[in-house]
């Protein structure tokens, strides 16, 4: 059978960090309510295109999906089950922020299938999280990430970044050490990049962003080298590191050509040999009728852009997504 993957976008935090370009903001409880409602009736009037489809993966992200209420990314599964082919051992991931992934919410998780977490560190430094504009501590971390342990967790990945602002070779090395001593199965390293419409950007455009020198970032990224290959994470993608099994099946799927569907404000799909983009404004997301959905008549109404490949578009990705 055709394998498929489902990515599920929850694009509400509550405080923009000051490196975030994703399309993310703090509701109001009736956004929420009213987004997840228009998100159901999105999942189940796209059903047709994995009518002859497995699904492989499903990813919950975001913004940041353990902000809202766990009832809501319950409901969210089970209108996956009821609508969708999933098996048993697909993988369910979850992003969470530490400070927001409370007890009764992970065992949420747990209970409706969910197998996987990956978890918005950044740091085990308090002042570079709080550079960073993170609202949570490394000690909000240790609790999230043991109760996910003593729930039954065992696939757990920890994001980290280096080039912090203010950040020093030293700290980064005991944040990378600190993390992989805890015998995680997967983590995910990112070089801090300054976008435009980001906090850092502005500063960094008034020359009042003290990053590392260059050849401090190459030091890190040594280290990161070095350091996950002592703990036996084997780098299987530029970012990306996991313990053998362990790899990001909805990672490793975006690489070898699996058709995907997205759901929810600003998110792409990939079906048929065409790229789907959903409205990127949430007025206007939340307007879509989904329950009178007649495709593909009026699948203009219901993307902000629709793009057709053709057979050098389809080579010129196949060899961009090989390498």
């Amino acid at each position: 059978m055709n394998k498929i993957e489902l990515y599920i976008h929850i694009p509400f935090c509550e405080k923009k960090c000051n490196y975030c370009d994703f399309v993310s903001f703090k509701p109001s409880i009736d956004t929420i309510s009213q987004y997840i409602e228009t998100l159901i009736s999105e999942i189940e009037s796209k059903k047709y295109l994995a009518s002859d489809c497995e699904v492989s993966s499903i990813y919950i992200g975001g913004g940041t999906p353990s902000y809202i209420d766990s009832k809501y990314i319950v409901n969210i599964l089970e209108t996956i089950y009821n609508n969708y082919n999933v098996p048993n051992d697909a993988e369910i991931s979850i992003e969470i922020n530490p400070n927001s992934a409370n007890e009764q919410k992970l065992n949420d998780y747990f209970n409706s299938g969910i197998n996987r977490l990956s978890i918005g560190l950044q740091s085990t430094d308090d002042n570079e999280l709080k550079t960073l504009g993170r609202i949570h501590t490394y000690n909000d971390f240790l609790i999230a990430f043991n109760n996910a342990i003593h729930i039954g967790f065992k696939n757990i990945n920890v994001d980290l970044i280096n080039g912090i602002p203010g950040q020093s070779i030293q700290s980064y090395k005991k944040s990378l050490k600190q993390v992989l001593m805890l015998k995680i199965k997967h983590i995910s390293i990112y070089n801090l990049i300054i976008e435009e419409g980001t906090k850092f950007y502005d500063q960094y455009v008034d020359g009042k962003l003290p990053l590392p020198l260059e050849e401090d970032i190459v030091n890190m990224d040594n280290i990161t080298k070095e350091l996950t290959s002592y703990y036996r994470l084997n780098r299987y993608e530029i970012s990306n590191y996991a313990k053998t099994g362990f790899e990001c099946k909805h990672n490793l799927g975006y690489w070898s050509d699996i058709p995907y569907i997205g759901f929810g404000l600003n998110s792409s799909s990939y079906i048929s040999n065409k790229r789907y983009k959903n409205k990127c404004k949430i007025d206007d997301y939340l307007k879509l009728d989904f329950k009178s959905f007649i495709p593909p008549d009026d699948e203009t109404k219901y993307y902000d852009e629709i793009l057709t490949l053709d057979t050098n578009d389809l080579m010129s990705e196949f060899v961009m997504l090989s390498l």
